[in-house]
C-alpha cells in the first residue's frame, strides 16, 4: 500500500476546488473529491491514512425532489418558467405535525416522510446556517384565533410590513408579499427562500444573450427517462449547484424533469464527470456536435497514452424570470389548512408564491416568497327570487306591551290605540323654519321680523314655549 503518485498530489494541490480523502479498507480508495459537487475521482496507490467522509443526511432532499415531481404534475407546472417547490414544502413540513389522523397520512404521503419528521426535517433545514441560502419561516395568527400552531405571532400585521419581511429576506429580490390581508385573514404562513452562487470564473460573454462556459462539469449522460442529455454546471465555490440540463426536443418536459432527477441523483453520488460521454455517441446529436482535429497544445496539456486532449464548451443563455403562481391546488395544503383552525369549518385558503430567478455571467440569483393565508368565509350570493313585503302601519293600530319572565309572563301591560292624531315627530328633529327665517333675515330683515312675529304669536296660541 501507498500514498497517492507525487503528481495526482501536485494536480489536486494546483486546483483549489479539490480536495484529497483516503481509506485502508481496500485498494483504490483514494478519492479526489471536488469541493464544489462532491464528485469523486479513484485515485490508484492508496495509501495507510484514513480522511473520514460520513455521507449527509439527504432524506429531506429526497423528500423535496418527490414532492416537486408531484408538483409538477398535479398543478401542470413542467413548463413553468421559475418555481421553488423547496418553499413549498418547507411551509407544509414546518406545521405538518399538527395533521393527524387519516389527513395526516396523507400529508405524510405527499411530503415524502412522517409528519413529525418532516417538521423536524423543516426545523433543521432552518436553523442550520449555510454560506450562499438563507430560509425563513413566518407565522401570524388573528387575535382570539385557535390555532394549535405553537410559536405564531399574535396579530397580522398590515400589508406594509409583510412587504418589507418580504424584502428584507430575499435580500430585495422580492418586495411585495403575494397575499393581500385584511380583517377576513385568520391565519398567515410564509417562507422566504434566497441565494446567490457566484461562478467560481466569470463565463465568457457571447452575442447579447449568450454565454460560454469552457471549465466547469460539461457531460452527456444517458438518462432513462429522457435519453441522451447535455449537462452544464459553472464551478461555483458557494455550495450550491446551478446544474443545466437539456434534452432531445422530442422529449416531453415531464420526463426531461424525470432526467434532471437522474442527473442530480448522479451528481449527489460523485458518479457525474467532465468531458465523458455514454460509448456510442453519435459525434452529433440534438445538442451537442464533437469533432477530432489535430492542433499545437503545451506538451503538460497533452494527453497520456496518445489519447486526445479534451476540450469542451457550452453555449448558455442569460436569462432571467419571474412569476406569481397560484398553488391552491397544492397536494396537502386543505388537510395543513383543516389541522391549523380546528373550530373554522372549511375555511377560505390562499396559497401563492411570487419566485424570481436569474442566470448570467458572473452567478446565479433567486429568491421566493411562499404565503398561505386563510381567511373567514364570505356569504356566498347567488341569484334568486326574493320575495319583498312592506307592511304599512301609518293607519290606526294597536300596541301592546308584554311582560316575559317569571310571574309576569305574558302580562300584557300597556297598551294602546295609535292614530294619525297621536303622532309626534321626533324631538330630535330641528326646527328649520327658524333657520330658514335667519337666512332670511340676512336679505329682508322688515319681512323676517314680521314672520317671526307671525309664528311665536301662532305658537303661544297652541300652548307651546
Amino acid at each position: 500500500m501507498g500514498f497517492p503518485s507525487h503528481e495526482m498530489a501536485e494536480d489536486v494541490i494546483a486546483s483549489p476546488w479539490q480536495r484529497l480523502g483516503g481509506c485502508v479498507i481496500a485498494p483504490g480508495m483514494w478519492t479526489a473529491e471536488c469541493l464544489t459537487c462532491g464528485q469523486r475521482e479513484t485515485v490508484e496507490d492508496p495509501g495507510p491514512h484514513f480522511d473520514g467522509w460520513t455521507a449527509p443526511d439527504v432524506s429531506a432532499a429526497s423528500a423535496v425532489s418527490r414532492f416537486a415531481a408531484r408538483c409538477r404534475g398535479d398543478l401542470d407546472q413542467a413548463e413553468t418558467s421559475v418555481v421553488s417547490h423547496a418553499g413549498l414544502w418547507l411551509l407544509l413540513a414546518s406545521v405538518s405535525e399538527h395533521v393527524t389522523g387519516e389527513d395526516g397520512e396523507r400529508v405524510a404521503q405527499i411530503l415524502g416522510m412522517p409528519t413529525e419528521d418532516a417538521t423536524a426535517a423543516a426545523h433543521r433545514l432552518l436553523a442550520e446556517p449555510h454560506p450562499t441560502l438563507a430560509a425563513t419561516f413566518g407565522a401570524w395568527v388573528a387575535e382570539g384565533v385557535t390555532t394549535p400552531l405553537s410559536g405564531a405571532d399574535r396579530g397580522i400585521p398590515e400589508q406594509a410590513w409583510l412587504d418589507q419581511w418580504a424584502s428584507d429576506r430575499t435580500r430585495g429580490l422580492i418586495n411585495r408579499f403575494p397575499v393581500q390581508v385584511d380583517a377576513s385573514t385568520l391565519l398567515l404562513l410564509a417562507t422566504a427562500l434566497v441565494l446567490e452562487p457566484r461562478w467560481t470564473e466569470p463565463l465568457r460573454s457571447s452575442g447579447a444573450y449568450g454565454l460560454v462556459l469552457t471549465g466547469g462539469l460539461q457531460t452527456i449522460v444517458d438518462t432513462e427517462a429522457a435519453g441522451l442529455v447535455a449537462v452544464a454546471k459553472p464551478h461555483s465555490e458557494d455550495a450550491v449547484d446551478v446544474v443545466s440540463v437539456i434534452a432531445d426536443p422530442r422529449v416531453p418536459p415531464s420526463q426531461v424533469w424525470k432526467g434532471v432527477d437522474e442527473v442530480v441523483e448522479l451528481l449527489s453520488k460523485g458518479a457525474l464527470w467532465h468531458a465523458e460521454k455514454p460509448a456510442g455517441t453519435p459525434d452529433v446529436g440534438h445538442a451537442w456536435k464533437c469533432r477530432t482535429r489535430v492542433e499545437s497544445v503545451l506538451r503538460g496539456e497533452a494527453g497520456e497514452g496518445g489519447g486526445p486532449v479534451r476540450r469542451w464548451s457550452s453555449r448558455l443563455r442569460r436569462w432571467s424570470a419571474q412569476e406569481t403562481l397560484d398553488l391552491i391546488a397544492t397536494p396537502g395544503l386543505a388537510e395543513v389548512a383543516r389541522a391549523l383552525l380546528p373550530e373554522i369549518t372549511d375555511p377560505e385558503v390562499e396559497c401563492v408564491q411570487s419566485v424570481r430567478g436569474e442566470f448570467d455571467e458572473d452567478g446565479f440569483r433567486a429568491a421566493a416568497i411562499t404565503a398561505v393565508a386563510m381567511v373567514t368565509r364570505m356569504p356566498d350570493f347567488v341569484e334568486t327570487k326574493v320575495e319583498r313585503v312592506e307592511l304599512d302601519f301609518s293607519r290606526a293600530h294597536a300596541v301592546v306591551a308584554i311582560a316575559r319572565g317569571g310571574a309576569w309572563e305574558s302580562v300584557p301591560l300597556v297598551s294602546a290605540w295609535v292614530t294619525k292624531e297621536l303622532s309626534r315627530p321626533l324631538r330630535t328633529m330641528p326646527d328649520t323654519d327658524w333657520e330658514s327665517l335667519e337666512l332670511l333675515a340676512e336679505t329682508d330683515p322688515d319681512e323676517a321680523a314680521e314672520l317671526i312675529s307671525y309664528k311665536r304669536r301662532r305658537m303661544r296660541e297652541r300652548g307651546e314655549s
